[in-house]
């Protein structure tokens, strides 16, 4: 059996070059199936709920206090360490740079310990912060998992380990987490949500949605979560199956899988990719079915080139993503809160932003990474830091 990983959504943009085997059955022999499409389709009421929830993410986001106002000033002109999954990431990099950013404002020195994505070198971070007396250690997209005595040992010296974007922020039960100071979580089961809610909304209920996953990745499996849950709730007898194509073999097995399937359930009118990393191996599957027409896709992270199939009306019909600038304000926040005595949040309420074919042109023409999602978040956290313009 695979072993289930713990890889952020932060990484799943360097991995396009890795998946498909359809686990999707029928209901008769182990299935992934869910409901039978056979039923009434979803009621006025609950196409309102769909249509709710995808309109209370789609303007351009407000900032909503996480928590309550604090003086960070006796953190002044100490040292935080943030050690990355890896700095080819232009998520990590975005974070890390607003992250310092924030911090700057309280004359604190960000040291980031740029990493390939080894595990020694995540190790070797560590101990660095450690041996330097850190006063905080971010880990920006990064499996605690793997440094279980690293962080033991910073927890015994006194310093505040913060885990940034790695699960959803209600997933809290993580064994990895032990010993961890603080949580910046992320919106995975929201995300799965707004993906089903616009094809539920988009489609009536009709036709065969297909949802493609990685059980592999913990992170994949959350938002996983959060698409059946919408299924549940506000069409209960729609026809969801699932397509698991395991990380590393997206470059290799994701189009064929996708493609099965297709043939397998000819209603198909949506394709879920709880990634918009997948939809560079869906996409060619669906054309090559001669599907551009019939099938609509929907998915998550708002990175360029998905939005850039959006602008042009190439079957991505809804994506959804993060501004980055403000997951690095979120992290300092959270760090900030530890490193002064404050107990952590629970949720930084960072939001997500649907895009659609009415609001995709705010992302930029090309589309561009960290656009669209306005600075709110800028005056919002300066106030609770007691801070003024």
């Amino acid at each position: 059996m695979t072993r289930r990983r713990g890889l952020p959504v932060a990484l799943l943009g360097m991995a396009v070059s890795t998946v498909l085997t359809v686990t999707a059955c029928s209901s008769g022999g182990g299935a992934s199936t869910a409901g039978n499409g056979q039923g009434s389709g979803p009621t006025a009421a609950q196409l309102q709920n769909a249509q709710s929830l995808v309109s209370a993410s789609t303007p351009e986001p407000a900032f909503v206090a996480p928590g309550p106002k604090f003086d960070p000033s006796k953190a002044r002109g100490k040292t935080v360490y943030a050690i990355p999954v890896s700095a080819s990431v232009p998520f990590n990099v975005y974070v890390g740079k607003y992250l310092t950013e924030a911090l700057s404002k309280f004359d604190i020195k960000t040291v980031y310990y740029s990493t390939t994505g080894q595990s020694s070198q995540w190790v070797a971070g560590m101990n660095t912060a450690i041996s330097q007396h850190a006063a905080a250690i971010d880990l920006i997209g990064l499996d605690p998992a793997a440094l279980q005595p690293q962080i033991a040992a910073a927890k015994a010296a006194g310093i505040p380990v913060i885990v940034d974007h790695f699960l959803d922020t209600s997933h809290t039960d993580y064994a990895g987490y032990k010993d961890v100071a603080g949580i910046v979580g992320a919106p995975y089961n929201l995300a799965g949500q707004l993906e089903a809610a616009y094809a539920i909304n988009d489609t009536k209920g009709s036709g065969t949605f297909l949802l493609v996953e990685s059980p592999d990745l913990l992170s994949s499996t959350d938002v996983a979560v959060g698409i059946e849950a919408e299924f549940a709730k506000d069409c209960p007898s729609c026809h969801v199956v699932k397509v698991d194509v395991p990380f590393n073999d997206w470059s290799t097995r994701m189009q064929t899988a996708v493609s099965s399937a297709l043939t397998r359930y000819p209603d198909t009118t949506y394709v879920l990719p709880v990634f918009d990393g997948m939809v560079q191996y869906v996409i060619p599957a669906i054309t090559a079915a001669g599907k551009t027409d019939t099938v609509k896709l929907a998915s998550y992270n708002a990175t360029p080139f998905a939005l850039d199939f959006l602008a042009k009306g190439n079957v991505v019909t809804m994506n959804l993503g993060e501004s980055f600038s403000w997951l690095g304000y979120a992290l300092a926040d959270q760090t900030l809160r530890l490193m002064v005595g404050q107990p952590a949040l629970s949720d930084e309420k960072v939001p997500v932003r649907v895009f659609t074919s009415a609001n995709v042109s705010q992302t930029g023409n090309p589309p561009a990474i960290n656009t669209g999602y306005g600075n709110a978040y800028l005056a919002g956290y300066q106030a609770l830091w007691g801070l003024s313009g």
